[in-house]
C-alpha cells in the first residue's frame, strides 16, 4: 500500500501568502438535446443561464492589453473573452455566486455580531470590516493572462506561471484565463469565494475550511432560471477521490487539518494538489451534510466565530485548554473544540464518507495518522 504519511505532505507544500488553483471541469451545464451538434458536426457550446443584473460596460486597457470592464453591484469584471454570449452571462453568474457565499457567511457585518457601540456586555468592540468590491480578471488566452500576471504580480510570477489551468486570487482580486465554459465557471466560482472571504471576513480561517468551501462552489446546474450550486455533485473532485482511493494515495486527515493558512500545493506536485482539494471539499461536505448532520452545528458555530471576528481569540483559548495535556497541534485543538471529537476519532467516519461519495468498492483504502 502506498499511502501519503506524516511529513510527506508538508514536504510537498511551500508556505506562500497566495492561493493558486488549477481546476478542471466541475460544472454541470444545461446542453439542449436539440442542439448538441452544430451543422458542421461540432459539439455545441454549453448553454449558460444567468439572471439579468444591472451592468455598466466600459472599455479597459492595461499592461498592453485591451478588453471590457463590466461593473455590477459587487464585481468589477475585466474581460478579454472572445465568446460574447458567455461573457454576457458572467455578471449574473458571479452575482448568483455572491449570494450563495453570503448564505454561508453573511456580508452584512451587523448580522454577524459586530458591536459598533462597544457594548460592555458583549466584550471588546470588534473592528467592523469594510466590504470591498471584488475585482475579477478573466483573460481569453493563457498568453494574455501570463503577460498581465508577469507585470502586475512580478514578485510571485514564478509560482503563478506554473498554473496550467485556472487562476489565482490575491485578496479581493482574482486573475484567471479561459479554456472552456465549464472550467472557467468552476474557476471563477472557486476564486470568487476567496475574494468574498478577503472582502468580508475580519480575520483568517483554517486553510482546509477556506479551500473546502471554495471547492464547494465549483459544481453548478443551469437547468433552471438561474444557476443552482450543487456542492455534493462535484464530479471532478469525486473523480479525483476515486483515483486516490484506487491508488491508495489519500492524504492523512491529520496533515490536511494541520496545513497552515496560506499554504499552497506547489507546481511540482500537481497530483497531490488534486487529492488535497478533493479531500478538503469532501471534508466540508462531510461536516455540513454527512453523518446525519452530527457536525453541522459545530461547523456553523465555527463559521459564526470566523465571521464575527472572535475565531482568533477562541482558537488561542482552545490551545490553552488542550486535550488533558496530550501532544496536540493548535489546529487539532481547534478542530476538537468545535466538533467534540479529535481528528483521530473522526478519521474513520470521514474515510467512510469518502468511500461512499466516490462509490468506491476496491477494498481497504485507509488514511494513515
Amino acid at each position: 500500500m502506498v499511502v501519503m504519511r506524516k511529513g510527506q505532505m508538508r514536504a510537498a507544500i511551500r508556505t506562500r501568502a497566495i492561493r493558486a488553483c488549477a481546476i478542471a471541469a466541475a460544472v454541470t451545464l444545461l446542453i439542449p438535446v436539440s442542439s448538441c451538434r452544430t451543422p458542421a458536426g461540432k459539439p455545441a457550446l454549453p448553454v449558460v443561464k444567468a439572471p439579468a443584473v444591472s451592468v455598466s460596460v466600459q472599455t479597459w486597457s492595461g499592461e498592453g492589453l485591451s478588453g471590457r470592464l463590466l461593473s455590477t453591484e459587487h464585481f468589477d469584471i475585466i474581460s478579454t473573452l472572445r465568446d460574447e454570449p458567455f461573457e454576457a452571462a458572467l455578471p449574473g453568474f458571479l452575482e448568483a455566486a455572491y449570494r450563495r457565499y453570503a448564505e454561508i457567511i453573511p456580508d452584512d457585518p451587523e448580522s454577524r455580531g459586530f458591536s459598533p457601540r462597544g457594548d460592555p456586555r458583549s466584550g471588546p468592540r470588534r473592528v467592523k470590516p469594510v466590504v470591498r468590491r471584488l475585482t475579477t480578471y478573466i483573460f481569453g488566452t493563457r498568453w494574455e493572462w501570463q503577460r498581465f500576471a508577469r507585470r502586475r504580480f512580478s514578485s510571485r510570477y514564478e509560482v503563478y506561471a506554473r498554473i496550467v489551468s485556472g487562476g489565482f486570487a490575491e485578496g479581493t482580486t482574482s486573475v484567471s484565463f479561459h479554456r472552456s465554459r465549464s472550467s472557467t465557471l468552476a474557476t471563477l466560482a472557486h476564486e470568487g469565494w476567496h475574494q468574498y472571504v478577503a472582502a468580508s471576513v475580519p480575520g483568517p480561517m483554517p486553510a482546509w475550511l477556506d479551500e473546502g468551501f471554495a471547492c464547494y462552489h465549483e459544481a453548478v446546474d443551469f437547468a433552471g432560471a438561474e444557476p443552482r450550486f450543487t456542492p455534493q455533485h462535484n464530479t471532478f473532485r469525486i473523480n479525483s477521490l476515486r483515483d486516490a482511493l484506487q491508488a491508495d494515495r489519500l492524504l492523512p486527515l491529520s496533515e490536511i487539518i494541520d496545513t497552515n493558512a496560506g499554504d499552497i500545493i506547489t507546481h511540482g506536485h500537481a497530483g497531490i494538489a488534486q487529492v488535497y482539494y478533493a479531500q478538503v471539499w469532501a471534508l466540508v461536505t462531510f461536516l455540513k451534510h454527512g453523518d446525519e448532520g452530527r457536525y453541522a452545528a459545530g461547523l456553523q458555530l465555527m463559521l459564526n466565530h470566523i465571521a464575527d471576528g472572535s475565531f482568533h481569540v477562541r482558537s488561542g483559548a482552545a490551545r490553552l485548554t488542550g486535550n488533558d495535556g496530550a501532544a496536540e497541534s493548535a489546529a487539532h485543538s481547534v478542530f476538537r473544540t468545535y466538533f467534540s471529537r479529535s481528528v483521530e476519532e473522526i478519521t474513520e467516519p470521514y474515510r467512510e464518507h469518502l468511500i461512499r461519495i466516490a462509490d468506491f468498492r476496491g477494498g481497504d483504502a485507509s488514511t494513515s495518522q
